[in-house]
Order: C-alpha cells, then structure tokens, then sequence
C-alpha cells in the first residue's frame, strides 16, 4: 500500500479546471448612461426632457444605455426607474419621462429573438423642492420601489443633483410554468444634473494663450463651464510631474472664468519647448475635464521672440529666391549716400579800387596812413598847459598800401613815436573825418583839391593851423589879415570843395 502511494501522486493531474458556467440569467449593463453633460429639465419649461446618452456616446455617434440578459432568450419585460444615489436605494422624487413611461417609471415587453436592449427616448424631469413629499407618496402608491425600502426610512434629504437607473427584468419561469420570475436588481452609476456647479461636467471652453515660459507666472484666463469658486482647480501635469495653478476664489468670475498664473516647470534651463496637458479638476469627487495641451517655452530673455521672427524671415526669403521662377540678381554693396551741404565761400579781393561807389561794399575797412612828412619844430607859444594828448591808435586791420597807390599817398613806413621831451607832433590833427556820411576812399583825393597846388599833406601851410590851436593873441598872416576865429585858408578850401557850399570867411573859393 505504501509503495502504491507515490504512483497515486505521481499520476495525479493538478493542473486549474475552468469552471462550468451559470446557467442562471442575470442582467448586465453594457452599456452605462453618460454621468454629466445633461441637464434635469422641469415640467414648467415645456419642452422635451432629452434622451439620456450612453456612456460612449459623440457627438458624431450617439449611443444609449444598454442591457444584456445573460444565459436567456426569450420573452421577457423590463421596467427602469429612478432610485437615490446612496445606498438603501430609495424611490427618487424625480421621474422619468418619454415613451411608455407613467407614473415616473419606464416598462415595456423585451423582444423574444434578442438578448441586447436599448433604451432610447428617456428623459429625466425633476421637481420643485415644495413638490418632494408628493412625488415621494406617489412613488409608494404607484409601488415603484424595487428595493422595498420602509416607509420610514423614505423620509430625509434627498440628493436632487444625482439619481440612478435601477433595471428590473423578468423572464420566464424555466419550469414552463408560464410565470414571469425576477432577475437580480441591477443599477447604474451616478447621473448628474448638469445644471449643478457641484455636480456638473468639468469642461474647458477657450482659452487666451496656450503657452508660456518655464519659470511660470504666465497670466492665462480660462473660460469653462458653471464651477464652484471653493471647489475647483487648475492642473498641470506630464508624465510623473504635476503642479496647479496659481489662483483664489475672487479670481473666478461668476463661475465661469478662471484668471490664473502658471507654476513653473520641473526643469526651468528648457532648450526646446515641451508639451504638457492642462485640465480642471473638482477636488470634492475627483472629476476631471478633459485634458489640451500646454507649451512650456525656454527662457532666453527674449520675451517677444524677435530672433525667432528675424530667423523665420531670413529662411523665408532664401526659400523664396530658390524656388524663384526668375534669377534673381543681388545688387552690390552701394557706397554711402553723399548729401550735399552748402558751403559759403569767400568773396576774392579786388586787386585795386576803382572810381566806381558800387564796388566799394567789397573793400576792407581802410586804416588811414599818417603823413610820412616831418615839419619842422616851431615854438609853442600861448599860456601855460599841458600839451593835448596824443590821437588814439585805433587797432584796425592791417591794408597793403600798394593797392592805394592811385589815391597819391605815399606808402613809405610809419615814422617811429616821438622821443621824450621833443617837441608835440601835430600830425595827427590832419587825420580829420570827412563830414556827410560819405566814404572819402570812394573818389580819388585830387577830386577834392581845386587847386593843383594841395595835391599832398607836405603843401599845406600848418603856421595858420598852429596859430588857432595856441589860441594866442591875434596873429597875422602871410596876406596881413587876422585870422584870430578863423579857419585856415587851406582848411576852407578842403570844406568848400567837400561840402560844395560858401566858405566860413565868407569869400568864394579861389
């Protein structure tokens, strides 16, 4: 018996036995209604309450919720009706509507050839809060509680943003009594009103940018559906890596903008940019919008990215001249433009003067040259007092005298100043202006002399001219006249001729 033993074991097959399967039916949802994104309508609002969308429905492929009786084909009825979100499962206040619903539930035969149902065409209408304690005692009335919940425990609060499907079925009695036999309950997940901020789908709408730096601090607005200001946030995220952004309850405008500041990345020394996701999140259940995709940008300093437009320029017109139909021809460097600025030149010297007045706006100012003569001394005479002072030396210019030499003035060098104690010079005297405004270089000197006798300084008789600056006693002339007050003859003849008028003597000019 003992050596038969490990025979035994050795033979033994242990290998896992797939188990028979049920026979029993029982119910499956294969296709779940759609959580959010449909709104609870009232029966005041007089329109149509929807049809509640499958779990996978588009907006390209509508789809519906859908069962699945397992292990049974055959006929059969179905009712769906409202229970609470919470467990027991209570009756619901609100109701469905649509065809073949009454009395707030929905319940029609199941067809015969097939075992996959769906269910089109069933709303969700909700009641006013005044109205919940009538709706809840024609629940019972109507014996719409599947789950038999008591009396007593159908009074409370009721979560009127949320309800459940509940579906019951019955299918024939296997026995071939004929009598229809329940299945097990079965109910859905969670519908929420999307009217609710607390309940309703998380939904990015548009925003104003969709990049921004590394170091974060991007101001974005962001507009979204209905949310609540205290139970919402904005998530970035990639990979491992997560982070919010940067907002407070007085940044959400009346539940539907979001003006917020972007954290920044893990890695803040970016080369290139990198693509994150970006969505909204409630924290109270966890639900999530759906995701788009944020750019994190590198850091270079240049926030208007100028080299990256000088760049795409640049390719862009070189992509252009290759794929030119025509050569293209590139000019040569070009010298700088020269701008002409005027130049105000100088008027040239005459080389000599003429007669002429109208050319006498081009002369030099004239320095008169003082008389090259020596007189001799003569005794100074008449009561005692300082000799007059010497005639200011005025700083003009200096003048080649050569160019005047057709006025008959001599150009021989200045005599040296007087040494001390000699006797005054009266040279300077002779240097008087000519009276009437005129200018005396515009006409040639020997024009003012009648007489060719005074053709130069060295003619003119100075005892007469002495005489009246002593102003001494009467003193005789050469013709025996006095000429105490009067003018030397010379002296009249040069005014004379100037002024053109009587003599001061009163005698016309000789």
């Amino acid at each position: 018996m003992d050596d038969l033993l490990p025979l035994v074991l050795l033979h033994q097959d242990w290998s896992l036995q797939d188990p028979t399967p049920s026979s029993t039916p029982y119910v499956e949802i294969i296709e779940q209604p759609k959580q959010r994104g449909m709104r609870f309508r009232y029966k005041c609002e007089g329109r149509s309450a929807g049809s509640i969308p499958g779990e996978r429905s588009t907006d390209t492929t509508k789809t519906h919720p859908t069962i699945k009786i397992n292990n049974y084909t055959g006929p059969g009825k179905v009712r769906i009706s409202l229970v609470t979100k919470d467990a027991p499962h209570r009756p619901h206040p609100h109701e469905l509507v649509g065809k073949d619903c009454k009395d707030g539930y929905y319940e029609a035969e199941l067809s015969p050839e097939r075992n996959i149902h769906s269910f089109q065409n069933l709303g969700i209408q909700c009641v006013k809060k005044r109205e919940l304690d009538e709706a809840v005692a024609q629940r019972i009335r109507t014996n719409n509680n599947p789950f038999n919940v008591p009396l007593d425990n159908q009074k409370g609060d009721y979560d009127l943003n949320a309800v459940r499907l509940c579906f019951q079925v019955w299918v024939q009695d296997p026995v071939g009594t004929g009598h229809l036999v329940p299945l097990p309950l079965v109910v859905s997940q969670p519908i929420y009103d999307n009217r609710a901020p607390n309940t309703a789908e998380l939904k990015i709408c548009r925003v104003n940018r969709n990049s921004g730096s590394c170091l974060g601090g991007d101001e974005i607005f962001l507009l979204c559906d209905k949310v609540q200001k205290e139970d919402i946030e904005v998530r970035f995220f990639k990979d491992s890596w997560e982070a919010k952004g940067s907002f407070s309850q007085a940044d959400v405008h009346r539940q539907v903008a979001i003006v917020f500041k972007t954290p920044p990345y893990q890695d803040q020394a970016l080369r290139e940019p990198v693509t994150v996701q970006m969505q909204l999140r409630r924290p109270s259940d966890k639900e999530v919008s759906e995701a788009m995709e944020f750019r994190y940008l590198p850091d270079e300093g240049d926030f208007h990215r100028i080299e990256e437009k000088r760049k795409r320029t640049r390719d862009t017109f070189k992509n252009f001249v290759q794929k030119a139909p025509f050569s293209v021809v590139v000019p040569e460097s070009r010298s700088p433009r020269r701008i002409a600025v005027p130049v105000r030149t100088a008027v040239p010297k005459p080389s000599g003067l003429t007669g002429m007045p109208g050319t006498m706006g081009q002369l030099p100012p004239l320095q008169k040259p003082q008389a090259t003569a020596q007189h001799p001394s003569l005794p100074f005479t008449g009561p005692s007092r300082a000799p007059p002072p010497p005639a200011p030396q005025l700083g003009l210019s200096t003048v080649n005298l050569e160019e005047f030499s057709n006025l008959g003035i001599s150009s021989r060098a200045q005599p040296p100043p007087p040494a001390p104690g000699a006797e005054p010079n009266f040279d300077p005297f002779f240097h008087l202006p000519f009276e009437g405004g005129g200018d005396p270089t515009a006409m040639e000197l020997g024009a003012l002399l009648e007489d060719t006798t005074y053709t130069s300084l060295e003619s003119i008789n100075t005892t007469e001219f002495r005489q009246l600056l002593s102003q001494g006693s009467s003193t005789e002339g050469a013709d025996g006249h006095s000429m105490l007050l009067t003018y030397p003859e010379s002296i009249t003849r040069l005014m004379s001729s100037q002024r053109g008028v009587v003599g001061v003597t009163g005698e016309e000019p000789q």
